[in-house]
Order: structure tokens, then sequence, then C-alpha cells
């Protein structure tokens, strides 16, 4: 009885402890999924706070200014523009000693001297071999006819009516030359010694140095031509003068156009060293019964005041028009006072900030240029 007793309490109770089995576990299951939602929320949470610093971060933040670096070479100026200056060649002369039977000169290595003569009559002339537009010249004596009509009877191939210096240069040059025509003149001091070397004439007639630009064949050229014309009586026979003019001492020096200012030093100094030799000055001891100790020579400083007596503005304008067809630009060199012909544009090569070189003025193109500048 008791036994059936304890049983049934048995069994009364068994499901009761089954019931509570599976609602601890159900329990323990809630609390497990609670604590995994809970830890889901963290993380997104902090996600989404990260995610608004940075892009608060980002939108306050701002691109800091780059420096170069501590061992950067410093900034340097663009480099000066490279150019060469070299001299003219009127500039760098080497000078050699020409003698000859009648006379001794000083010329520029390289040139040419060609003479004809003796004392009774004699021309000389020294030439560049690359130009024949650039020389000196000088001829002893000519004659002119005082009657053109009487030319061919006494031999001569010129004729004056006037006796003039520069009617004498225009005749001679008037059938070489596209045109020659003078522009000014000059009286030289030496006329003693020119009337010396002709004790039988009368005297000077006329003595002058005249500056002449001129033209052959297309080129032009200009030059100062020197010459004394003495007097002589007329000799009429039948109504027909056969006398005629002597003319003595003629220098000439020439030069291309716009050059002769360059090249006057060197000119000057080739006729100035000019001398007869002994052998020369007997020879005409004897022809004219004088010896002379000294001999004629070209009055320079007359030469020069011919030059600078020319027309400047004319030369000023030609000196222009010569740089604009080569594309030069006159400068001058404020540290050595020389003035150069430069390439067109060399001024704007280089600067404004320079002080050695400057522009010419106007006055300036007549006194010529040393040498080039080139790039």
């Amino acid at each position: 009885m008791k036994r059936s007793l304890a049983i049934l309490i048995a069994c009364m109770l068994f499901p009761l402890c089954t019931g509570c089995g599976e609602s601890a576990e159900s329990a323990g299951i809630q609390l497990e999924s609670g604590s995994t939602e809970m830890q889901e929320s963290e993380t997104a949470a902090e996600s989404t706070e990260k995610s608004a610093e940075i892009s608060a971060a980002a939108e306050d933040s701002t691109i800091p200014e780059t420096e170069p670096p501590v061992n950067a070479p410093p900034e340097t100026e663009p480099p000066a523009p490279e150019y060469t200056v070299r001299p003219a060649e009127w500039e760098d002369v080497q000078w050699t000693q020409y003698e000859c039977l009648n006379f001794t000169l000083t010329i520029p290595e390289g040139w040419e001297v060609q003479w004809q003569g003796d004392a009774e009559y004699m021309t000389w002339q020294v030439k560049s071999p690359d130009n024949s537009m650039l020389g000196v010249s000088n001829t002893d004596h000519a004659y002119a006819a005082k009657d053109a009509s009487m030319m061919q009877t006494l031999g001569m191939n010129l004729s004056m009516n006037n006796g003039t210096v520069q009617e004498f240069f225009e005749a001679l040059y008037a059938p070489s030359t596209d045109y020659y025509t003078i522009l000014n003149t000059a009286v030289p001091a030496n006329a003693e010694e020119v009337a010396a070397m002709n004790p039988s004439m009368h005297g000077i007639r006329d003595y002058r140095s005249c500056y002449a630009i001129f033209a052959e064949n297309g080129i032009e050229g200009e030059g100062i031509y020197q010459a004394a014309v003495m007097d002589n009586q007329d000799i009429f026979i039948r109504g027909q003068n056969y006398a005629s003019w002597y003319i003595n001492a003629i220098f000439t020096e020439y030069a291309p156009r716009g050059e002769l200012v360059n090249w006057m030093p060197v000119l000057n100094t080739i006729i100035n060293s000019f001398r007869y030799t002994d052998y020369y000055l007997q020879q005409k001891l004897y022809l004219i019964g004088v010896y002379l100790n000294s001999i004629p020579s070209t009055d320079t400083d007359s030469v020069v005041e011919a030059f600078e007596e020319r027309m400047t503005e004319d030369e000023i304008i030609q000196a222009k028009r010569s740089d604009m067809i080569g594309e030069y630009e006159r400068v001058y060199d404020n540290e050595t006072g020389n003035i150069y012909r430069a390439y067109d544009g060399f001024l704007d090569d280089i600067g404004s900030d320079q002080t050695r070189y400057s522009a010419i003025t106007d006055s300036q193109y007549a006194e010529g240029y040393v040498g080039w500048i080139d790039k």
C-alpha cells in the first residue's frame, strides 16, 4: 500500500520536473541571444561614430603647402646671351716694309704695290688684294690741254678750261665711273713744298684736297683727292693754244662708301711713309738741276679737314641705310669708348639692366666703328 502510494507520488512529480528543465534551457538561450544583439548594436554604433569622425576630419582638414627641400638649389636667372666681339680688319693691321728702286713704303701685309716710271715720270698705287675699291695712289705729275681741240695734237687725254683741281679730277674719272661728285674741298698747308718740286712753273694756280663720292660698275665708294694745278703760260699759234695745264702731287685715297672713316688712319700711314730712294733723288737732280732734300707729302690735316666737312647728314643717312640692309645696329662700349656694329637685336638680348653697351647717337654714325659683335 505504501509502495503504491510512493509510485503514485513519483509519477505526479515527473512532469513538473520536465517543465522546469525546458524553461531553464529556454531562458538560457534567450540570454545568449540578447547578448549577441547587444554586441552587434555596439559595433554598429562604434562604426557609425568613427565614420562621422572621419568625415568631420576630412571636412575640417586642409592640404598643407609644400615646402622646398632643405637642400634644394636656389633659383637662378636665365643665362646671359653668348656673343663674340671681333676687331675689324683696319684695327688689326700687320705692317711690313716695301722697297723698290725708286721709293720705300710701309704697307699692310698682303697688300699689293704697283708702280711704273722713273725720276722723269712715276706713278704708284697700293691696294687691298680683297677689295679693288680700297687703296691709295700717287702720280707725280700729269698734263691737261688748255684747248680741247688740241688734245690729240699734244698727245693728251684730258683738257680743262679753268684749271682747277675739281675740274681735273672730274675730267680724270668721268670715263671710268658711273658718277663722280665732289662734295667739298679744303686748301692744304704745304703749298711751298709742292712749288719747290716744280721750279720752272710760275706758281700754284689751285691746290686742294677734295672729298668725293663715286660709283664704279654699280659699287659705291668715297675718297680724298688732292692735287696742285700749276700756272703755265699760254702758247697761241695761228689762233690755237698749244699750252697745257701741269698738275702736280696727285694723291688719292679711297674706300667703299661708308668705310673711309674707318680706313683713313691706315691709308694715311701708307701715304706718310712714302720716301724716295737716293737713286731717285740723284736722277731728279740730273733732270731739274735741284737736289730735293725733302719731298712733298700729302697734307693729312687738310685731308681730314676735307673729310670732316663732308655732308655729315648724308653720311648718317647712308650709314643707317647700310646697317638696315645688313641687319646691324651700332652700339657704344661705355668701358672702352669704342663703337661696334652689332647684330640686330643685340641690345634686346643683353637686357636693359646692363650698363656696358648703349645705342649710339645720330652724330656717332659718322665716326665709324672698330669691329663687330656676333652671336
